[in-house]
């Protein structure tokens, strides 16, 4: 999903060339309310384009599509949005996707009183470098509670944390939450994007993916937390990712760059709050 999230740049800048650009991806839910007129999203391809499809790819153009699936994947030191512009034909640029709520979104009620913080610490993998170890999220909860803030928890089903209320949430509902937290704390994942993107001030924690190439650091409201380590960004170098194994602990220890500690989690809420 997040990925996916970082071709709105691009579909805009379409759009600006084009006087029809049709997006066809899995995830349109994210592109609800989308003002430009002459974009539109669908979830098939008929047979008709399906064959356009298959031309372009026999022949390396782009004449009739715009193929963006695994353009990361094909160049992955880079960033998701250069990655997606380059194979679009489009020049590079630093910016956000931006997202679109509706107006009953935008006046959702949250359920609760006061301010209040998300968090999302439900990794969708079980590979050990894309998780944080080492952080008492009891602690860092009751913190912020003391702060005047409510803590809610994101996820399917994360693991408990006392003094936080887990809200389940549609993708939507997700988004318009988001869009009214005073606070993210996650790890890099598509909820961690989606923060980014409605410019909520976020605590992103990251392991062995280097944050470069998934944030603009200048452009982020918020702060990147991850420790170093020799092999830093070895996420990128493996020839399949998804079956890397840390070269330093294995499967089963806890990768160093993914060993944070309670206090530089409370260190970088001080530091948003100051900044806020």
């Amino acid at each position: 999903m997040g990925d996916v999230l970082w071709i709105e740049p691009v579909i805009r800048a379409l759009a600006d060339r084009h006087d029809k650009v049709r997006v066809h991806t899995r995830y349109n839910e994210l592109f609800l309310n989308y003002p430009l007129p002459n974009v539109s999203f669908f979830s098939g391809l008929s047979f008709f384009q399906k064959i356009l499809i298959r031309i372009d790819k026999a022949l390396g153009t782009r004449l009739f599509s715009i193929d963006l699936d695994g353009s990361y994947e094909a160049s992955p030191h880079r960033h998701f949005l250069e990655a997606y512009q380059a194979s679009a034909g489009l020049p590079p640029t630093r910016e956000y996707p931006r997202l679109y709520l509706s107006e009953k979104e935008r006046c959702m009620d949250p359920g609760i009183t006061g301010p209040f913080v998300l968090l999302h610490l439900e990794s969708l993998t079980d590979k050990n470098y894309r998780k944080a170890y080492g952080i008492n999220w009891a602690a860092v909860a009751d913190r912020l509670s003391r702060d005047g803030y409510t803590v809610l928890q994101l996820g399917k089903d994360p693991v408990p944390i006392k003094g936080v209320i887990h809200r389940p949430t549609s993708l939507r509902e997700m988004m318009a939450l988001l869009a009214k937290a005073s606070l993210f704390i996650g790890l890099d994942s598509g909820p961690s994007h989606l923060a980014a993107a409605l410019g909520v001030p976020s605590i992103l924690l990251f392991g062995a993916v280097n944050p470069a190439y998934r944030h603009f650091p200048e452009l982020l409201k918020g702060i990147i937390l991850q420790e170093p380590c020799p092999y830093a960004g070895c996420f990128h170098e493996a020839p399949n990712p998804e079956k890397m194994i840390c070269r330093l602990v294995g499967e089963d220890g806890i990768p160093i760059c993914c060993a944070f500690t309670t206090e530089k989690v409370l260190e970088a809420i001080d530091q948003l709050k100051q900044r806020t």
